[in-house]
């Protein structure tokens, strides 16, 4: 009888693991609190629009690029109705709005950004040059041949060792204070200079698209996929700990107090829930103490979205704006910067001739928002409506007027993070990739605890969902050795 496999969590991660598990014949049973997949790969749907929180690009969405073969395997661009999810490639990667009041465009042409950097500090053209150079060679290739896939490969790899240095420490390679401030408006200073490179890299050869349908309709493909080979999943179904017995994980207890049963169990959890609760902090090893106490994180978010009832398609997509009066948040911290993002471009998120406009702001104060909405619902609610309010005076600097078009508002924060996902202080993305975080490799097993293993975003510095499909992919791979079985990437043979 083949082993029985509980996966803790529906984001990619774990849907990735479960349906490389189930192909190599091991019976799976995927837990997930939420009553949808994906965690925080998500949308929701609010009067006629859908609010999309995750995808703004993904890369492997173009054939013959490294992460194509994992989408395709978990059937992530076939849709319920069979079709093929479609692509989107934008001509600009982002617009970045300076103190000065200048934009500043990123081209999704290496050129155009190499002459737009140029043009803007011609005193700074040599790094401007070596800058270009190695986004060039981090781009990668889609060739099909082996040979040139491997010298392209080793060659990626070096140039994305030459950009792990902090934002910070790059920036001052510039003379000109504007190029300076470029660098740093996006990307916190201790973070690595690739946050931004390797995104910017992968343009060009149209590798790293926004797959229309949004985030929720990504990991619905995958999970469907999952449930009609027979696994199951099962939502509603909050892990509270993992079962140990004689040094052994033999399945988990629910908040309900239901226990089930495995013959393994894998973590795509919360890591920080994971390690301190589930498993009370018995089997922390050091590396984790060491990250859990050191490590920066990725930011939890604040997010205001806007169903408009007008035609915003004139408009770039993504932009930074600079605030010169900065939103004040409810614990006195200020943001004078606002992540802008137009979805014109998607016809599925809203109704014919309106656009879904939504504005994000990055916030490590998690634990504000967590005691303001608990201990101060109706001040929370209303702080919600203030900022939301202020949001849009702001935005009227860019569309114009917009009295009678807002046809939908609504407000997630870093509480709505915490309460639909557990994330650990809010976290989207885990541990932040600095030089420190992406040069460390935090293990998928814990000592002292046999048939258990962690995987996701807290497992791998850095976050993302490929690299949280190819942990999925990669445990499983590792399960099949220790049975001594052939791992198979298709259902029906071994690729």
């Amino acid at each position: 009888m083949s082993k029985h496999i509980i996966v803790i969590g529906a984001g990619i991660a774990g849907l990735s693991a479960a349906s490389y598990l189930l192909r190599n014949g091991y019976q799976v049973t995927v837990l997930e609190k939420h009553t949808e997949p994906g965690g925080l790969c998500t949308s929701w749907k609010r009067k006629g629009y859908t609010i999309d929180y995750c995808i703004h690009w993904m890369m492997g969405t173009r054939e013959g690029t490294e992460f194509y073969p994992l989408w395709q395997d978990l059937g992530a661009f076939t849709n319920a109705d069979g079709s093929t999810v479609p692509i989107v490639n934008f001509d600009t990667f982002t617009t970045l709005e300076l103190s000065t009041g200048e934009s500043v465009c990123l081209s999704s042409s290496l050129e155009e950004v190499r002459d737009t950097f140029l043009a803007l500090a011609p005193e700074d053209e040599k790094e401007i040059l070596k800058f270009y150079k190695t986004l060039k060679t981090m781009a990668g290739t889609t060739s099909t041949n082996p040979l040139v896939k491997r010298i392209s490969g080793f060659r990626q790899l070096m140039a994305l060792m030459s950009h792990l240095l902090p934002m910070q420490e790059y920036a001052k390679r510039f003379k000109s204070p504007k190029l300076q401030e470029l660098f740093l408006t996006e990307i916190p200073s201790d973070w690595s200079l690739v946050s931004l490179s390797m995104g910017l890299s992968q343009q060009p050869l149209k590798s790293a698209g926004y797959p229309v349908g949004g985030s929720l309709n990504i990991a619905k493909n995958i999970a469907r996929l999952i449930e009609e080979k027979g696994g199951v999943i099962r939502y509603k179904s909050d892990v509270q700990k993992i079962v140990v017995s004689e040094g052994k994980a033999t399945g988990v207890t629910l908040s309900d107090g239901t226990t089930l049963s495995s013959d393994y169990v894998i973590s795509a959890a919360d890591g920080y829930s994971t390690l301190y609760s589930m498993l009370d902090g018995a089997y922390v090893s050091k590396p984790y103490k060491k990250a859990f106490a050191e490590y920066p994180l990725f930011p939890s978010s604040l997010m205001v979205a806007f169903g408009i009832h007008k035609d915003l398609s004139s408009f770039t997509h993504a932009s930074s704006l600079y605030l010169k009066e900065p939103i004040v948040f409810p614990n006195g911290t200020s943001q004078d910067r606002l992540n802008l993002n137009i979805y014109h471009y998607d016809p599925t998120l809203a109704p014919k001739g309106c656009t879904l406009v939504t504005a994000l702001f990055n916030t490590w104060e998690t634990e504000a928002w967590v005691t303001l909405a608990k201990e101060h619902p109706a001040k929370y609610k209303a702080e919600k409506k203030r900022i939301a309010d202020e949001v849009l005076q702001r935005l009227e600097q860019v569309f114009g007027s917009l009295e009678g078009l807002v046809d939908m508002v609504d407000v997630s924060t870093p509480y709505s993070v915490v309460r639909y996902t557990s994330n650990w202080k809010g976290s989207f993305e885990g541990f932040a990739p600095t030089k420190a975080t992406l040069s460390t490799r935090l293990p998928k097993k814990l000592a002292g605890l046999a048939n258990f293993a962690m995987i996701g975003q807290w497992t791998t510095p850095g976050g993302g969902l490929p690299t949280a499909a190819k942990d999925g992919h990669d445990i499983a791979k590792m399960l099949c050795k220790e049975d001594g079985k052939p791992f198979r990437t298709s259902w029906n043979g071994q690729r």
